[in-house]
């Protein structure tokens, strides 16, 4: 309004109530207006009138008074001389009383010329403000061509609107801020990371700007913010803009969500960018880390140099661990598991990388063929306690992330010569196909405790050892699936607790009697006697065998 008063067509006018608030007050358009007001004005216009049909009638021209300002009109340019000769002292208390500025202007000045006056004004206003806007938007997105930083992005708009600005990504993280000092800075940073979800709340109505539907706003005891998600076409949030204001936020100007769009638009570049060049890092690493486990290297020299490259230290100690996700099909609901697995694959690296680093080692992974492959750096006196420590802690953020999902863990033995990165590979694959073929319950077998194991593997994979072996298992199967007995599972039992009876029904939860028949129908199904050891141990032999190849 003070720029409209200093207009050259309004110099003879008079300013009649609340003067201070001509600088508060904004012009965004001007209309000619008479009663009645109804729907006809709208918020920050500035109202013309000639007062005609008032003359005689004060009071009325009181109540069109009080109409204009409950529409949120930016002041009143009243025509004297013809109709209104001046404003009575009524009508003036009400305007002083809501801040709202009167203008008597002589009737000799057309409106005419004062409406194109101020049109003029106020396209060459907003002509300024959309060059200044389009400025500040080719600087924004200069800043992220030319490898510049959040921090940089979040100081540009902190010196153009003179507020702190900060940006984090989608879990809270400071990722940039402005170097406006503001007070309890350390406060916000946490609550912007903790409680900024449940006190964002959609803008108030008040505002046309169509980004208005994305940005938010919320009100603490330490002040009053804006938030924008930063996103990519229907993408969820990568990050937030977050702007701290010093007033309420139902009086931000339009152009604080112009800029907030800018700097949302320039953030989400960076954030492209920042993860094209991460995810090419990842495929890189991802590459090498399956060479290392495959022993595809032309030369240790090649491997070397590019495991420095990649920021890699061979000379440490490492284990192999392989980790396979155990899922049922309904697990992925609309999501295909080739897209599941995607996912999982940029997810992993990141929380590889922060276990190691949380217990002080280092580690290289990959996602191969639905496995996690990790070579874990170890030390020699507590290979066992560092693996334990790591797998608890990513279990821990694999049930935060996927409570339904439940891996198996297979470990190879460390040693820390180049050598032995396949070798352990090979180890850590085999000690995880083992624990799955005896449903091992830790879900987490070391190589070395697969000794038994590996033997029985080794048996199995004689045919005409195996022939022995399913002449002994078959008929037990074949009646268990017929009748749903479990006779493999009561030997079994039966063997563990040493042969005796009582022990074993109590184990098993069967009358004596049900026991005995069990192991009389196992006698007679496989031809040995329960009493000979050498059947018994045959039998035995069989049975583990025979589950670790599972084949009939």
């Amino acid at each position: 309004m003070k720029e409209v008063i200093e207009l050259d067509i309004l110099k003879t006018s008079a300013v009649k109530t609340a003067y201070p608030s001509l600088q508060e007050r904004v012009v965004e358009w001007v209309s000619i207006t008479e009663a009645p007001v109804e729907n006809f004005v709208r918020k920050n216009e500035m109202v013309l009138t000639t007062g005609i049909g008032y003359a005689q009638e004060p009071e009325r021209f009181h109540e069109f008074v009080e109409d204009v300002i409950q529409s949120g009109a930016s002041g009143l340019g009243v025509a004297t001389g013809r109709y209104i000769m001046d404003i009575d002292q009524p009508c003036m208390d009400l305007a002083e009383k809501h801040r709202f500025p009167i203008v008597c202007l002589p009737w000799e000045v057309r409106f005419a010329d004062v409406t194109q006056s101020i049109t003029t004004k106020i396209m060459d206003v907003k002509k300024g403000y959309i060059e200044e806007l389009q400025t500040i938007g080719q600087e924004l997105l200069s800043i992220v061509l030319g490898g510049g930083t959040l921090s940089q992005l979040t100081q540009y708009i902190s010196d153009e609107l003179h507020l702190p600005t900060y940006i984090t990504d989608a879990n809270g993280e400071l990722m940039g801020a402005s170097t406006l000092i503001i007070k309890d800075q350390s406060s916000w940073i946490t609550l912007m990371k903790e409680q900024a979800d449940i006190l964002a709340q959609p803008i108030p109505g008040g505002h046309d700007h169509p980004l208005l539907t994305k940005v938010q706003s919320g009100s603490t005891s330490l002040g009053a913010f804006l938030r924008l998600p930063i996103s990519q076409a229907k993408q969820t949030a990568q990050g937030y803009v977050y702007m701290i204001l010093d007033h309420n936020p139902t009086s931000v100007p339009d152009t604080f969500f112009i800029v907030l769009e800018h700097i949302g638009t320039a953030a989400a570049f960076w954030f492209l960018r920042e993860n094209a060049v991460l995810e090419a890092q990842a495929k890189v690493k991802n590459h090498f880390v399956w060479e290392l486990a495959k022993d595809l290297f032309r030369s240790e020299e090649e491997m070397q140099t590019r495991a420095k490259t990649l920021g890699y230290h061979l000379d440490l100690p490492y284990v192999a661990i392989v980790g396979y996700p155990d899922v049922t099909h309904s697990f992925f609901g609309n999501t295909s598991q080739e897209a599941w697995s995607v996912s999982l694959e940029h997810y992993v690296e990141k929380e590889v990388n922060h276990v190691a680093k949380s217990i002080h080692h280092q580690a290289m992974s990959t996602f191969q063929n639905n496995q996690l492959i990790i070579f874990l750096e170890v030390t020699e006196d507590a290979e066992r306690e560092t693996v334990h420590s790591f797998l608890d802690l990513m279990n821990r953020r694999f049930i935060n992330l996927f409570p339904s999902m439940n891996m198996d863990w297979g470990i190879g033995d460390g040693g820390g010569m180049l050598s032995t990165f396949s070798q352990s590979y090979e180890q850590a694959f085999q000690a995880l196909q083992i624990g799955k073929r005896r449903n091992d319950r830790s879900r987490r077998v070391f190589y070395s405790d697969t000794r038994v194991d590996r033997v029985l593997q080794a048996l199995g994979d004689d045919a005409e050892l195996y022939d022995v072996v399913l002449e002994v298992i078959k008929p037990l199967y074949q009646y268990d699936l017929k009748r749903n007995m479990d006779l493999i599972g009561t030997f079994t039992t039966y063997h563990r607790n040493q042969s005796k009876i009582s022990q074993t029904a109590r184990v098993l939860h069967l009358h004596r009697q049900s026991l005995l028949y069990r192991l009389r129908k196992i006698e007679s199904l496989t031809q040995l006697s329960l009493a000979n050891p050498d059947d018994v141990f045959l039998l035995e032999l069989s049975i583990r065998i025979w589950r670790m190849q599972k084949k009939i």
